[in-house]
């Protein structure tokens, strides 16, 4: 996938999360930095739903992607970066937001808030990839 095409699939990636949240959860997000808690919230309904009744392996995959889309586009505005797509394992290739020398996998971080760990805070998750980015 050429850069301007993974870009492009991101960033529509991310307008698909801001439609999703306004429609399924009434939540405005405005691509800030404040927004993110707006989206740990949105990821705690997720997880909780989950524990009632596990979504489809689709659904949740999807969910996640657009989520970290979303986070990705927003990290990527305020410090920098660009989407990078990891195909080393075919069976299980990957997008991250890569800034200088480090990797950050949003949508992974997403998929385990909502199967696994709701105590993971993406705010909080972003304000330190932002330190340790510009370390």
């Amino acid at each position: 996938m050429q850069q301007q095409e993974l870009n492009k699939l991101m960033h529509d990636s991310a307008t698909d999360a801001v439609s999703y949240a306004k429609e399924q959860h009434k939540i405005a997000l405005n691509n800030s930095i404040a927004s993110l808690e707006q989206i740990d919230n949105l990821i705690s309904e997720l997880h909780q739903l989950e524990k009632q009744q596990r979504h489809s392996t689709e659904l949740v995959f999807t969910l996640s992607n657009i989520l970290g889309a979303y986070v990705g586009e927003v990290f990527i505005a305020n410090v920098g970066g660009q989407w990078q797509h990891n195909q080393t394992d075919t069976a299980a290739p990957f997008i991250f937001v890569q800034f200088n020398d480090k990797e950050f996998p949003f949508a992974s971080v997403c998929y385990h808030k909502i199967t696994r760990d709701n105590s993971i805070s993406l705010h909080d998750y972003v304000k330190q990839a932002m330190a340790n980015a510009m370390q």
